[in-house]
């Protein structure tokens, strides 16, 4: 199965912050200069972001369409993201 999120996904309403999937199941969250690694796991509906440092992993729904990722937040709210490549910033 194609994983779909791999890629740097900017958020469209702040240009600062950025999600990272890498292709080996790691990345990380940039916003400015500074940046949250965790480990994830796609499930093709939701995936499960585990942060570093953090004590429990979270489970987000999603979907992609195109170049576009909508993304639930902590809140249960779709969060867009713009896809910017296979680049990560």
């Amino acid at each position: 199965m194609e994983n779909k999120l791999i890629g740097c996904w900017v958020s469209a309403e702040l240009s600062f912050c950025a999600y990272n999937f890498l292709p080996d199941g790691k990345g990380f969250y940039s916003f400015g200069d500074a940046k949250k690694d965790f480990t994830y796991v796609d499930n093709g509906e939701s995936v499960t972001i585990h942060y570093s440092g953090d004590f429990m992993p979270g489970a987000f729904r999603y979907t992609v369409e195109e170049d576009v990722l909508l993304i639930e937040d902590s809140f249960g709210t779709p969060v867009k993201y713009k896809k910017q490549g296979e680049t990560v910033l």
